[in-house]
């Protein structure tokens, strides 16, 4: 159900956003990591307004499911996790 939220997005932090969700969905917890690293330093400046808060939000998502310790939970375990998932699969469909 969630797989089928992913797809491919034109902005630097949707990218980021389809490949965090990606990795969540495959269950690999160092997948997982290595992508929250890559969407926690994505740079903030953008010439384009949208973009730049896009990455805002990004990033905040990326740095709040890094303190989440049940990341991988089943579905409706954490409900910051669901709105984290949420908020991600929200900036991959965003243009």
């Amino acid at each position: 159900m969630m797989a089928a939220a992913v797809q491919h997005s034109s902005s630097l932090a949707g990218r980021l956003a389809e490949d965090l969700l990606r990795a969540w969905i495959s269950g690999d917890m160092d997948k997982v990591s290595e992508e929250l690293e890559r969407s926690s330093s994505i740079p903030t400046g953008a010439s384009d307004t949208g973009e730049q808060e896009r990455r805002h939000l990004l990033r905040a998502v990326a740095e709040r499911m890094r303190n989440c310790p049940d990341l991988l939970e089943e579905q409706g375990g954490n409900p910051v996790v669901e709105l984290c998932v949420h908020l991600l699969g929200h900036l991959v469909s965003l243009n």
